[in-house]
């Protein structure tokens, strides 16, 4: 009866509306304005200070100082990022990474631990 009790307790809560399992997804951090590409701000911050940014500082400064949020492109789609104050957010942008958490609604992902690709999650 017991075994019984907690097969069912297990299967309420994984039926529980909002219960999501893990997954983990390859793709890039970058941000909503530049999302695939970031080369037209690159090249206008080149014309402005003469000093060519890389992805990441681009990335970096959209979400700091324009406005934009974190997102992760990865298997030619967007997904929004609900967690925006994630540690590894600014560090990892604009590189290849792992991202592990829960979706919902389709397109936005909770994060839970980020590494570079190729790494080990460990």
């Amino acid at each position: 009866m017991h075994r019984l009790s907690l097969v069912a307790s297990a299967f309420l809560v994984m039926a529980t509306p909002g219960f999501a399992a893990e997954q983990t997804w390859t793709g890039t951090i970058t941000d909503t304005m530049c999302a695939r590409s970031h080369e037209s701000n690159i090249e206008h911050a080149q014309e402005r200070s003469g000093k060519k940014m890389t992805d990441q500082e681009c990335t970096v400064g959209c979400v700091m100082h324009r406005g934009q949020r974190y997102v992760l492109v990865a298997g030619g789609k967007t997904y929004q990022i609900e967690n925006q104050d994630h540690s590894s957010l600014a560090e990892l942008a604009a590189h290849s990474v792992k991202v592990t958490g829960s979706l919902s609604g389709g397109t936005t992902i909770k994060v839970s631990k980020i590494v570079m690709a190729g790494k080990s999650s460990s």
